[in-house]
């Protein structure tokens, strides 16, 4: 495969280069890590931990038991 580059823009690499972290050796990440709060990791956590077919019963059944009351 040729090295030619694609491009003079902000992209400017060879043909050949990996794209992201699919190359071999340490990543080339120059960037600031994210600074999140406590909070926003717990939110996350308790958010990812839920199970979307157990909420879907959940709503599945408050819905047949509102019908079968005549709440809606």
């Amino acid at each position: 495969m040729s090295n030619t580059k694609l491009t003079d823009g902000l992209n400017d690499r060879s043909k050949d280069a990996p794209v992201g972290q699919t190359g071999e050796g340490l990543p080339d990440d120059t960037s600031r890590p994210v600074d999140v709060d406590d909070s926003t990791i717990d939110a996350v956590r308790k958010k990812l931990k839920n199970d979307p077919r157990e909420d879907l019963l959940k709503e599945v059944k408050q819905e047949e038991d509102a019908s079968s009351i005549g709440s809606e």
